[in-house]
């Protein structure tokens, strides 16, 4: 029978690669309700105003495109490059372009405090009894870490490209430690600096074996992603055709770029927890393998009355209730 994941013994176990995969899907086997539902409430506004913004400046450039196209003096010879620095001109000095960057950072900030914030609520005691995790108790949990988790963005980024720049490895190395960042923060409350010495203190010899999770879980988005790419693009080619007969290209162009763009973020919006998730099952593993505090949660409750169970409770054919 799977782990139900409402209290804090079912995270801090220690296990291996196939474990922490399998747990990562059973945790959303059993809490996509209310983590959905707090996604819904806090993300998705943000997620469909990215995909508008991002739309919209695709629909910019692929129009700059097609005006160069037409325009038979839009291609000189002399100078090939001349017309994609127009097109980067017009992205660039384009406010829009801004707008969507920042937006992107916000809707990633509260992407991950979402997903970590119902999770650190599920951090329950063991012998109290679960409740159902409203959107509100994951917005009190993200409320706290939103400034420091939009600014850590920006300072995970500085360090794994000066990372980068100190013989390529040193970047590689940065970036898989650095994939706890968020977890840790959540989880234990620390600073920016503190949180980063915490996750090369818990990568240490554990490395390989974070960054095969990483790339497993990658490999199943990419081919998740890819499969949706090539319906999107099916659709790209059948429907103008089929809804837009009389349209111009450029309007068709415009027209679908926004749609599918839209279908695009909320198919995104929908696969990445997994990651995210996976992650954290990694984060409570090296914690268990290096301090054990799981095991020491579980000696101090020996010996303690379970929690009573409210009136009127009845227990499946497989539990075995209180005794």
């Amino acid at each position: 029978m799977p782990l139900a994941y409402t209290h804090e013994s079912d995270f801090r176990q220690e296990r291996n690669f196939g474990q922490k995969i399998s747990a990562t899907f059973e945790f959303i086997g059993v809490h996509w309700r209310p983590l959905g539902r707090a996604l819904l409430y806090l993300v998705a506004p943000l997620a469909l105003l990215q995909g508008i913004l991002t739309a919209l400046i695709q629909s910019r450039m692929l129009g700059t495109i097609l005006h160069t196209a037409r325009d038979p003096q839009g291609y000189n010879p002399r100078d090939p490059l001349a017309t994609q620095r127009a097109i980067f001109g017009a992205t660039f000095q384009n406010p829009l372009y801004y707008l969507t960057i920042a937006t992107s950072l916000v809707f990633a900030t509260m992407f991950v405090l979402t997903i970590y914030g119902y999770l650190v609520r599920c951090l329950r005691p063991t012998g109290t009894l679960p409740t159902p995790i409203t959107p509100a108790e994951v917005w009190e949990v993200a409320k706290r870490h939103l400034l420091s988790t939009f600014f850590s963005f920006w300072g995970i980024g500085v360090i794994v490209v000066l990372g980068f720049l100190f013989f390529v490895f040193p970047g590689y190395y940065l970036a898989v430690a650095l994939s706890l960042f968020f977890i840790v923060r959540v989880v234990e409350g620390t600073g920016f600096f503190a949180t980063v010495s915490r996750c090369l203190h818990l990568i240490k010899g554990k490395w390989w074996s974070t960054f095969g999770l990483i790339i497993t879980m990658v490999g199943l988005l990419y081919v998740l992603m890819f499969a949706v790419s090539m319906f999107l693009s099916l659709l790209r080619v059948g429907l103008p055709s089929a809804f837009m007969p009389t349209a111009e290209p450029g309007q068709v162009s415009a027209v679908f770029t926004v749609a599918l763009t839209l279908f695009f973020t909320v198919v995104a919006f929908l696969i990445y927890p997994p990651m995210l998730l996976a992650l954290a099952f990694q984060y409570f593993n090296l914690v268990e393998r290096r301090e054990g505090v799981g095991l020491a949660q579980l000696v101090d409750q020996l010996g303690q009355a379970p929690a009573a169970s409210p009136a009127g409770t009845t227990y499946r054919p497989h539990e075995e209730g209180e005794y």
